[in-house]
């Protein structure tokens, strides 16, 4: 989604802009205009910095899986114990 834009800035700069902006509390405007970048691209910049990616996405879900896998697991121990 955002490929196109990191060529054009460097990754250190969209860090530091996204950092401002959520760590600081600075207005997005603000922060837009004072680094020279449109607002939007740094709206957007802020937002696929919260949103997990894809591959994260399936990495929890795959977390999630193992960690039900163990519960019952632990469950059928405790059942046999009692």
């Amino acid at each position: 989604m955002h490929n196109h834009i990191s060529h054009k800035y460097s990754q250190a700069l969209i860090s530091e802009v996204v950092n401002q902006v959520k760590n600081h509390n600075r207005l997005l405007s603000e922060v837009a205009k004072n680094y020279g970048i449109s607002s939007r691209t740094v709206y957007q910049w802020v937002k696929s910095s919260t949103e997990p990616s894809e591959l994260k996405k399936s990495e929890i879900t795959n977390q999630i899986a193992s960690l039900q896998l163990q519960i019952n697991s632990l469950n059928n121990l405790l059942q046999m114990m009692a």
